[in-house]
């Protein structure tokens, strides 16, 4: 979507404070929103089917609820910026950089997104340690021939762990670390990091 955007010749595409611009980034967020959302729910899912494997079948019922508490949650967060004050809004610059309007509000949204993006980030290393703990501990228990014969399954599992564990590293980084540097080529590395990142994580 901010791609398509981004390739709108400047003759036609609309002003930042339309309400076609602030549409798309709203779009946005939402999807972005929700993608974070969903790496709660796998941690959550990962949880259940390595602790309480004898909850896994209720769980799954749950499944298709608890994907539309986080769709509905990351819309609440994507229109935020207007509930709190209708002149804050983000802003496309169409070069793939995101800017904030300064309202007497934007300091207290920025806080409030990034207290429920740590909030996010500690739930799944949380849950994923707690996780790979049972995941030890299961395998000190069980006879060797049996742990082999199951292992494929626990092996994805810690994999999709620590892949997980990277992509938020990353997403600290990116947003923490990078907007301090100054070398271009390193915020180029980054950005292209960033950017496979996020197309092998979707």
């Amino acid at each position: 979507l901010t791609t398509t955007f981004a390739l709108i010749p400047d003759d036609y595409v609309p002003s930042q404070e339309s309400r076609t611009a602030i549409s798309v980034t709203v779009t946005c967020e939402i999807f972005y929103f929700s993608s974070c959302l969903m790496h709660v729910l796998f941690a959550i899912h990962r949880l259940i089917f390595i602790v309480f494997p004898k909850r896994k079948e209720i769980w799954a019922s749950y499944t298709n609820h608890a994907i539309g508490v986080c769709v509905g949650f990351a819309v609440v967060k994507s229109f935020l910026t207007q509930m709190l004050d209708k002149d804050l809004y983000l802003m496309f610059d169409r070069v793939m950089s995101w800017l904030f309007t300064m309202t007497p509000k934007t300091i207290l949204y920025k806080n409030i997104k990034m207290g429920l993006s740590y909030a996010e980030v500690t739930v799944v290393f949380i849950m994923d340690a707690i996780s790979f703990a049972q995941l030890v501990k299961l395998k000190s228990k069980i006879t060797s021939s049996i742990w082999d014969a199951n292992t494929s399954a626990e092996a994805k599992l810690v994999v999709q762990i620590a892949i997980q564990s990277l992509l938020q590293t990353l997403v600290f980084f990116y947003f923490h670390i990078l907007p301090t540097q100054s070398d271009g080529f390193l915020i180029f590395l980054c950005s292209l990091t960033w950017n496979i990142s996020s197309g092998m994580d979707g």
